[in-house]
């Protein structure tokens, strides 16, 4: 399967806006990764859309597919802010400043240097009330698990996943029938609200 068709499918909700970013793992090399990124944010970024890489191994790639507008929604959310605060982040300057410490904290636990960042829950979208409860919880006792595990709102939860799955079934469609990356992606303004077209 293509990159383009992989990322359509595993990052559709974050390119439509259903929810802030996605994480994609690919095996290429970091030099390939890097360069396709840097084309899909020429094509993406004016939607909204931006791609990070971060290079795990000899030939494996991670893409951190983000929706910037929802993101800095979710990141200046009071209780959300407080925290990552809480976590080692700093009060939000930028999106692009939180993105470059989670990336870097996902790279030092991939080398062995730190422990896994569970808070990249809270920049995928996932409540905080489940962010919390999986780290205070060691990832068992969960009420649910789909997308996430789940302490919190079972089906709030629920209708997520189940939106979440037909978002990825449709633009991976989308993608199969030629539709480029950057017509997948909706605009958003600066409050996060969709734009049309």
């Amino acid at each position: 399967m293509g990159l383009e068709k992989l990322i359509a499918y595993h990052c559709g909700p974050a390119l439509t806006g259903i929810k802030p970013s996605n994480l994609l793992a690919v095996r290429v090399t970091g030099e390939a990764a890097a360069a396709k990124a840097a084309i899909f944010n020429i094509q993406c970024n004016r939607r909204g859309i931006f791609f990070n890489t971060m290079n795990i191994s000899n030939n494996t790639t991670l893409f951190f597919v983000y929706n910037k507008p929802l993101l800095e929604k979710t990141l200046k959310n009071p209780g959300t802010a407080f925290f990552l605060i809480k976590e080692g982040y700093k009060p939000l300057k930028s999106v692009e400043s939180h993105v470059n410490r989670l990336c870097l904290r996902i790279i030092e636990a991939n080398s062995g240097k730190s422990d896994f960042p569970h808070e990249i829950g809270i920049f995928l979208g996932y409540p905080l009330e489940d962010v919390k409860g999986f780290i205070n919880n060691k990832g068992k006792n969960c009420k649910m698990c789909g997308y996430w595990k789940v302490y919190g709102d079972k089906e709030k939860a629920g209708d997520m996943f189940r939106r979440y799955t037909e978002c990825r079934r449709i633009c991976f469609l989308k993608a199969s029938a030629g539709l480029p990356l950057s017509e997948l992606c909706v605009c958003h303004n600066k409050t996060g609200e969709p734009v049309k077209k």
